[in-house]
């Protein structure tokens, strides 16, 4: 006689929701039978889906082949950062990272949180961000992968290169980013990430309106406060007064 069996779970962060199907002797039993389907499935597929402490409107899995803890949250749900998050250190059998993948978010503040120790991506892209606190920035070079594209930052904080601020991963692109004359470090900055900013020709100028569009590294620290307009301006005035001082000069012989 055969056993079919289907949707084995297990709650050890080993195996759940597997939609796998064994025929077995009808000898296995107990313990055999869990040993047996442990030894048969993917290290990909076991994880563990935590309900204590996850956000509402999120999901919280671990998968212990990667170390990761990845929580997700549906778009336009989070207003602010949780300030809790699941342990990530269970269940067992491995400590995790947290994979934040908030994307799609109605975050304007990005601050600080305790986790971010823990984290190894934080992923809030096309959010709606306008300001990243110095202490996130401080906390957030230890993370392996930060995304930050697609949100409203138009500067900054000089702390950057200050402080020698880098990531090992970022992407800054699709930012209203500025280029007046008091943020000229930022080039100097984001080329000293070489490698690690990520599709570093798509972080252009916003403003001012003659530097629109162009790549931030293209640009050495002149660019930012020369003011074609102002020295046409001043170049077509210096024009009209040395016409004047002619003719009123021709008056005169």
């Amino acid at each position: 006689m055969l056993t079919h069996l289907t949707n084995v779970s297990v709650h050890h962060c080993t195996i759940v929701g597997l939609n796998r199907s064994l025929h077995l002797d009808s000898n296995y039993t107990g313990m055999s039978l869990l040993i047996f389907q442990l030894l048969n499935v993917p290290l990909v597929q076991l994880v563990c889906h935590v309900t204590e402490s996850c956000p509402s409107n999120c999901s919280c899995v671990k998968r212990p082949y990667n170390y990761s803890f990845e929580i997700s949250c549906l778009p336009s749900t989070l207003n602010s950062l949780p300030h809790r998050l699941p342990d990530p250190n269970k269940p067992a059998p491995r400590h995790g990272r947290f994979d934040l993948r908030f994307s799609g978010s109605n975050l304007k503040y990005l601050e600080s949180r305790d986790y971010f120790v823990d984290t190894y991506r934080l992923d809030v892209s096309n959010s709606q961000i306008e300001t990243v606190t110095d202490e996130a920035w401080r906390l957030l070079q230890r993370t392996d992968q930060v995304d930050l594209s697609g949100n409203l930052l138009s500067t900054l904080p000089r702390l950057l290169q200050v402080e020698n601020i880098t990531f090992r991963w970022i992407a800054l692109h699709g930012n209203p980013l500025s280029c007046e004359c008091d943020q000229r470090w930022l080039a100097d900055w984001l080329k000293s990430l070489g490698g690690s900013l990520h599709q570093p020709d798509s972080v252009v100028c916003h403003s001012p309106s003659w530097l629109a569009q162009r790549s931030i590294l293209s640009l050495n620290s002149d660019d930012y406060c020369r003011n074609p307009d102002l020295e046409r301006f001043l170049y077509a005035t210096k024009v009209y007064a040395y016409t004047k001082r002619n003719a009123f000069i021709a008056t005169l012989h």
